[in-house]
């Protein structure tokens, strides 16, 4: 999976959680400052993440998490690492 493609799927996975337009929804929109995420939304989201890629992001990089982007970036970094 590439950038582009782990943010889309953090992307849906975002709009499907909180119930709004995918669209509205951007690598640069802050999950705690614009949506009101809370560490168990976090930790919701780093599940579904795990359970549609397998990969396992721990939450103690939620403070580098910032974003939706930066949760796709992660994403990738992660996949890359043995």
């Amino acid at each position: 999976m590439d950038e582009q493609q782990a943010v889309e799927l953090v992307t849906r996975l975002v709009a499907r959680g909180r119930g709004v337009d995918a669209r509205a929804l951007s690598p640069a929109t802050n999950l705690v400052e614009d949506l009101g995420f809370d560490s168990l939304d976090a930790s919701e989201l780093l599940a579904a993440v795990h359970t549609e890629t397998g990969t396992h992001l721990p939450m103690s990089d939620l403070s580098d998490l910032r974003t939706i982007g930066d949760i796709g970036r992660a994403l990738t970094h992660q996949e890359a690492t043995p």
